[in-house]
């Protein structure tokens, strides 16, 4: 029974889900898509042909790691956000299907530890797309919108370690890795509407 009396007490809270462009993800991160990140960057090598652009600011600690993931669709209820202090982590789906980013704006500054969940959004990204959050932005992993969709990451040692180390799927405090339970710590479930 008491598990039960649980879910009915449960406040949902519907995520706003919008299609990701670079100004409504401005706060969050950077949208990499289509078009060259600050274009402009003066190298001599196949002029006319190749449009370079400047450097993306990823920042980590220690070393950085490439890696992909396939994802399958899972429930739409978001247990789980967390946030890097120092490291502007990077998500971008490859071949032809979307997938969907939960992040919240980043609080740090305010000596916060839980999102605003006002500032929770779900951000459909475009196939082949991606985005580098900012240090701090509050995210949950890259969801399904439908069907699977492999994403490549772009991370620190340090964050990928402490997260597969981790002895249970619970709230960690480790380096560079702050995961909280938003039910636990708000009273409220994060849903997203797909």
């Amino acid at each position: 029974m008491g598990a039960h009396a649980n879910q009915m007490e449960a406040v949902y809270v519907d995520v706003p889900l919008l299609d990701a462009t670079p100004e409504n993800l401005a706060e969050y991160g950077v949208m990499i898509g289509e078009a060259v990140h600050r274009p402009g960057l003066s190298i001599p090598f196949y002029k006319g042909s190749v449009e370079e652009g400047q450097n993306l600011d990823f920042e980590y600690t220690g070393r950085a790691v490439v890696r992909t993931a396939r994802i399958s669709p899972r429930s739409s209820e978001v247990t789980w956000l967390e946030r890097h202090l120092n490291m502007t982590q990077i998500f971008v789906g490859l071949g032809s299907i979307p997938f969907a980013m939960v992040l919240g704006k980043p609080n740090q500054g305010s000596g916060e530890n839980v999102p605003r969940l006002e500032d929770v959004r779900a951000f459909r990204i475009p196939a082949g797309q991606g985005v580098m959050i900012h240090a701090g932005t509050w995210h949950d992993f890259p969801m399904s919108i439908g069907d699977p969709v492999t994403v490549m990451t772009m991370n620190s040692d340090e964050v990928v370690t402490a997260l597969a180390n981790a002895q249970a799927a619970d709230e960690m405090d480790d380096g560079d890795v702050y995961k909280i339970d938003i039910q636990r710590r708000t009273g409220r479930v994060l849903r997203v509407p797909f």
